[in-house]
């Protein structure tokens, strides 16, 4: 496989763990119990269809669309730096993300990171996707060259 198959590939794989996390409660690795459904499968198509798209617009292979694409994959791994690791190492939130919510939802899976005073600490679930995020977002930007 070549440089933009491994990106395509990479993709794909994060759209589907994104997917299957966001809609299976594989407790402890997330936990999806206090979520309703229609909570569960809101998120999955909102963010299921940026994905989606950004995927779409890289398979085409037109240089340009492959550059939007980075750009959303961009902007889908800052999100996840400022919602998880902003408030891990500052101990500062988002609005969106509040300590009650992370204490409601998110207290009780797995962690892999070490604590940081009384700061959240991101799961090993969203561990898993910001790793995945980050490779995706350098072979994909890797690929628009070759």
């Amino acid at each position: 496989m070549d440089l933009f198959q491994w990106a395509i590939a990479l993709q794909i794989l994060l759209f589907i763990y994104f997917e299957v996390t966001t809609l299976v409660d594989l407790y402890p690795w997330n936990d999806l119990r206090k979520y309703s459904l229609q909570e569960k499968l809101l998120e999955a198509t909102v963010n299921g269809l940026i994905i989606l798209t950004a995927i779409a617009l890289f398979v085409t292979n037109i240089k340009w669309l492959m550059i939007v694409s980075i750009i959303i994959w961009f902007f889908h791994f800052v999100m996840q730096l400022l919602t998880w690791w902003m408030p891990y190492l500052t101990g500062k939130h988002l609005k969106q993300f509040s300590r009650t919510l992370y204490n409601a939802h998110f207290r009780e899976t797995i962690k892999i990171l070490p604590p940081i005073k009384d700061h959240i600490i991101p799961d090993a679930q969203h561990n898993v996707l910001q790793l995945l995020s980050l490779i995706t977002l350098v072979l994909s930007t890797l690929a628009i060259g070759t």
